[in-house]
């Protein structure tokens, strides 16, 4: 299932959240782009398809956990790699 939030684009962040239910953490992160204005369209890794799409982005990071944030230029960020901070280097967070 994918949603959309439609809001001001910070530098053109368009973006992809993947996410799964039950996380903590990725609600937290969800609320706060949502928060910011930050357009982006959340998938959930509940769908097998989803997960596999997830897990191939961050292949060289088999420790890598949810969320996982891919931006339109490619990068894939996930939790455990600095992800606010790197929302904030990229501009996308104030």
């Amino acid at each position: 299932m994918s949603t959309g939030y439609a809001g001001e684009i910070k530098q053109g962040a368009e973006m992809i959240l993947y996410s799964k239910p039950n996380c903590d953490k990725c609600d937290d992160i969800k609320k706060l782009l949502k928060k910011q204005n930050v357009v982006f369209e959340e998938k959930s890794t509940g769908d097998p398809a989803v997960k596999a799409e997830a897990l191939a982005l961050v292949a060289d990071r088999p420790d890598a956990v949810l969320p996982i944030i891919r931006f339109d230029d490619g990068r894939a960020v996930s939790n455990d790699m600095g992800l606010y901070r790197e929302l904030k280097v990229s501009g996308v967070l104030k």
